[in-house]
């Protein structure tokens, strides 16, 4: 299911700084998203909050997998 209303639910956590990029994600570039960054974008998700904050605030190493969404998140 790739209805942004289930994205929107799952872009609130722990931490309001998530909550604000990943908002801002959404709104400006989701709807334009391919069924592969869609798919990225959930597995990014996935993640627990400590490390999704360093992939997206860049404390931490990004997995491969992760760079070009990641970027893009940072970008808005």
């Amino acid at each position: 299911m790739t209805h942004p209303s289930r994205f929107k639910l799952r872009c609130r956590r722990g931490m309001k700084e998530l909550d604000f990029v990943l908002d801002r994600y959404l709104a400006r570039h989701f709807a334009h998203a391919d069924a592969a960054e869609i798919q990225r974008f959930d597995e990014l998700l996935d993640l627990q909050d400590p490390q999704l904050f360093g992939i997206l605030f860049e404390t931490e190493a990004t997995p491969a997998r992760f760079a070009d969404l990641a970027a893009k998140i940072r970008q808005v």
